[in-house]
């Protein structure tokens, strides 16, 4: 079975890729939620929530 070598590099290939667009995405999202939650502790300073 030569023929499935290469069809499983490219899976493998895929894989890693889109594991890597997942990890940007959730890093992405992180800073994101950290930064909203950042201004919003500085625009209601009333209400004391611990985020």
């Amino acid at each position: 079975m030569p023929q499935m070598k290469p069809i499983n590099w490219l899976l493998i290939f895929f894989l890693c890729l889109i594991s890597l667009f997942v990890m940007m995405i959730m890093i992405n999202t992180f800073y994101i939620i950290l930064t909203f939650k950042n201004k919003m502790k500085k625009k209601i300073k009333k209400w004391k929530w611990s985020w």
